[in-house]
């Protein structure tokens, strides 16, 4: 199937690379990572526990 564009209208706004990253769009990108570090810590966390096994009353990894 064949498409044709007879006549397309579009407005384009260019703008500088830098005015991009203001401070704080920069603050937001590092924010926005710190966040997700923090939960990824937090699920390794998680899991870490959750794969521990209580034998003779001390803990111990899963598997060892």
């Amino acid at each position: 199937m064949d498409v044709r564009v007879q006549n397309v209208t579009g407005n384009v706004t260019a703008i500088g690379s830098d005015a991009l990253l203001t401070p704080a769009v920069l603050e937001r990108i590092v924010a926005a990572v710190m966040a997700a570090m923090e939960e990824k810590r937090l699920r390794d966390h998680r899991a870490m526990r959750d794969t521990k096994v209580s034998a003779g009353g001390g803990e111990q990894e899963h598997g060892q």
